[in-house]
């Protein structure tokens, strides 16, 4: 896990000022792709999600810091689109 977790990590390093909506759409790329690796290793549904959801979101933890823009990060969902 440890290379996604650099992979994370150097992307969000290598962007300038995002947004919620930018850090959240990061957040939830590499929460799926930790997902999808713990379960390729083994792990089952809930095991996989629980540990995909831990790593990455360790790394935007020490990457962002502020508890409350994490949690926006974290629980953000995209508008939805007038038709």
């Amino acid at each position: 896990m440890t290379h996604l977790q650099e992979e994370f990590l150097s992307e969000l390093k290598s962007k300038e000022k995002l947004t919620v909506a930018e850090h959240a759409a990061l957040y939830k790329k590499y929460n799926k792709l930790a997902i999808e690796q713990e379960q390729n290793n083994g792990a089952s549904e809930s095991q996989a999600k629980t540990m995909g959801d831990y790593y990455i979101a360790s790394v935007l933890d020490d990457f962002v810091g502020d508890e409350y823009k994490i949690a926006r990060i974290m629980a953000y969902k995209e508008p939805k689109k007038k038709s």
